[in-house]
């Protein structure tokens, strides 16, 4: 246990490039304290082991849990730079764990999409707007816009967490078990909706295109050009998912507004300049820089950037998050099968509250 502990402060502690001195006066602790912790001399006491959690960013069970240990059944695509941040990787892990136990617990079906390897755009369009096709299909939707793709993939078994994660440029990651199905996290950390529902998207075309080079870890092997041309790969297919072509076709027919096509098929307005674009209808780059010139003299000088969006914005009331995850924790706990005080840590509620949102489901519950 001492070597466990030693090597997680390490880890933890180097990533936040926190010196022993930094991390010792943050906990309450001597310098010499946390030396003698890192070189597996001593351990901490319990208190002082939640201090240093706290102050690491990381639950008492991380300090705790080897780094061998995983899940073995998924595989991960992400960001090579993960590996420079032990406390995401662990979150993301954690997060994963818990999802995969509530399912198994409460007996909830789970949803893996068919693996269909494509590696470029290019000479793939029409296959790729093909498997778009089928995926709606799958969701149980014809050409029409999807009004809200969380809830639609929540039907079929797809695990989704949207989280607010403090990383830039980062929006999201996929995860695949061919047994326990499919994750995907979504970054909602200052981020719009409209680009939340593209993330998803796009990682769903990375779990149908690219599942083969998932890995065990959330550490991304391949070039630069052969990750471009997955990410177009899967930007293609994000953009056909949300935006059918003949109903695109349809709707250009009867407006040529961007406002309008995008209030239509609820997406931002940078999915229909692309697929403008791909139709060879516009000059992307110029485009883009005209209606932020409108925006900005609009907007007494304000600038139109990348992560923003043209109004109407979609509101975020009208997306709940995580409502399939919230349901397996109330089922859960309904079956004895998780505690009051667990149920409300996952929830992130009081143990009373917990209580009061409880005494509720079961007053308006249908007997």
């Amino acid at each position: 246990m001492k070597e466990v502990i030693a090597t997680n402060l390490i880890r933890y502690r180097k990533s936040l490039s926190l010196s022993q001195e930094q991390l010792a006066e943050q906990a309450g602790v001597t310098r010499q304290s946390i030396n003698n912790y890192e070189n597996a001399k001593t351990l901490p006491d319990s208190k002082t082991l939640s201090a240093l959690a706290r102050v690491l960013g990381v639950t008492l069970d991380d300090l705790l849990r080897s780094q061998s240990v995983c899940l073995p059944n998924f595989r991960f695509r992400a960001h090579a730079s993960f590996g420079k941040k032990p406390q995401f990787a662990t979150q993301v892990l954690r997060i994963l764990q818990t999802y995969n136990a509530l399912e198994q617990a409460v007996g909830f079906p789970t949803y893996t999409p068919e693996s269909t390897p494509c590696h470029q755009v290019e000479g793939n369009q029409k296959r790729i707007q093909e498997i778009a096709a089928l995926f709606r299909h799958r969701l149980g939707l014809g050409d029409a816009p999807i009004v809200n793709l969380f809830q639609s993939v929540d039907e079929i078994g797809l695990k989704v967490i949207r989280q607010s994660i403090p990383i830039k440029d980062f929006f999201g990651l996929s995860a695949c078990s061919e047994t326990e199905g499919a994750f995907v996290l979504v970054n909602t950390d200052s981020i719009t909706i409209e680009r939340q529902l593209f993330t998803l998207a796009h990682e769903i075309g990375h779990l149908i295109f690219h599942r083969v080079e998932y890995q065990d870890t959330l550490v991304e092997e391949g070039t630069k050009e052969e990750e471009k041309a997955r990410e177009q790969v899967a930007n293609y297919f994000a953009s056909h998912l949300l935006v059918p072509q003949a109903e695109f076709e349809r709707m250009y027919a009867q407006t040529k507004n961007i406002l309008e096509l995008k209030r239509h098929f609820r997406v931002s307005y940078q999915v229909i300049l692309r697929r403008l674009s791909d139709m060879e209808v516009i000059d992307l780059a110029k485009e883009t820089a005209k209606i932020r010139t409108i925006y900005k003299q609009q907007n007494n000088g304000a600038s139109l950037h990348e992560v923003m969006e043209l109004p109407p914005e979609l509101e975020p009331k009208e997306f709940l998050e995580n409502e399939r995850y919230e349901c397996l924790i109330w089922n859960t706990l309904k079956l004895g099968k998780i505690s009051e005080m667990k149920a409300a840590e996952l929830l992130n509620l009081t143990v009373e509250g917990l209580r009061m949102q409880r005494r509720e489901r079961e007053v308006y519950a249908v007997a």
